[in-house]
């Protein structure tokens, strides 16, 4: 089919202090970083002049962790106004798109501003799902007001659906009020209670319902990595099925985008050594194949960025 390859980036270990770390992971794979990811929350007076230097000829893919300040009735009661008011100004006057996820992976049962019901015990920074939405719209709408016209609103749950994680669909703030659609997902591996899992198992019912709740706006896959049972890193020990490997988790993984999940439109590494080793070089054969992968580019037939 032809078309345009999907957008490629990452949030590379070290990159916030070294920009061209960014690059080199681009190198590595054999794919120019279109999206710089990068994380901003409560203390932070940002853009920083890295930001604007991991921006510059890219997209500023942004989780910023509004949950820092207060739960979502505090922003829907419009007691964080002035926060919002000041990093609207900041960002009407970046010279770059900046792609913001507020309150990312707000659905997962570990998150402290988890959504949940009325009547039940609430997070500590968290609410019910309408406090969520009105808080939501409020950040979009002062946005807005403030002329802002260089940012662009991702929704970023996580893949997670299991019970005690928050369904979605009770925390949609309205299409009018998201232009992208954003999911996180990464394979663990084998131990701790985990298991291998592959992109399709992970993705498949989440991203249904993601789009569903918007049909044509494009999904960005805003974080993800495997495991490498042949690299130890911060995490425990992770063992893989037999034939099965990091490296061809990412072929895997490509092949799936091939043939599926036609609205996926940017790919958004996470690379670091953190839960897991997720880099990119966790270890030489799963940086190998994850450019393999990447040798036969996943076209689309737009790119609405």
């Amino acid at each position: 089919m032809a078309g345009t390859p999907i957008h490629y980036g990452s949030w590379t270990q070290g990159m916030d202090a070294k920009p061209a770390l960014l690059t080199e992971t681009g190198r590595t794979i054999g794919r120019p970083m279109s999206i710089a990811s990068i994380f901003r929350g409560k203390g932070d007076t940002w853009p920083y002049p890295g930001d604007v230097q991991l921006g510059s000829g890219r997209i500023l893919l942004v989780s910023w962790s509004l949950e820092d300040w207060g739960g979502y009735a505090w922003w829907a009661a419009g007691h964080g106004d002035a926060i919002l008011k000041e990093q609207a100004t900041r960002l009407k006057a970046y010279r770059g798109t900046v792609a913001l996820r507020p309150w990312a992976e707000m659905n997962g049962d570990w998150a402290a501003h988890q959504p949940l019901p009325a009547g039940g015990q609430q997070k500590a920074r968290g609410g019910t799902p309408a406090q969520f939405n009105a808080a939501w719209r409020r950040v979009v709408t002062l946005f807005r007001q403030q002329g802002v016209t260089n940012v662009r609103w991702v929704f970023n749950p996580t893949t997670d659906t299991y019970a005690g994680t928050t369904d979605i669909r009770s925390i949609w703030p309205g299409a009018g009020y998201v232009d992208v659609l954003g999911l996180d997902g990464y394979n663990w591996g084998d131990g701790a209670g985990l298991r291998w899992r592959s992109f399709t198992d992970i993705y498949t019912e989440q991203y249904r319902r993601l789009v569903a709740l918007k049909p044509g706006a494009p999904v960005w896959i805003c974080e993800i990595s495997s495991a490498d049972p042949t690299s130890r890193g911060a995490g425990p020990a992770v063992s893989a099925p037999a034939g099965q490997s990091k490296a061809r988790w990412w072929l895997d993984m490509h092949a799936a985008l091939r043939t599926g999940f036609p609205a996926v439109q940017a790919v958004v590494l996470f690379d670091a050594n953190k839960e897991r080793n997720w880099l990119v070089r966790s270890s030489p054969a799963a940086a190998t194949g994850l450019a393999q992968a990447l040798r036969t580019p996943v076209t689309r037939p737009s790119l609405a960025l």
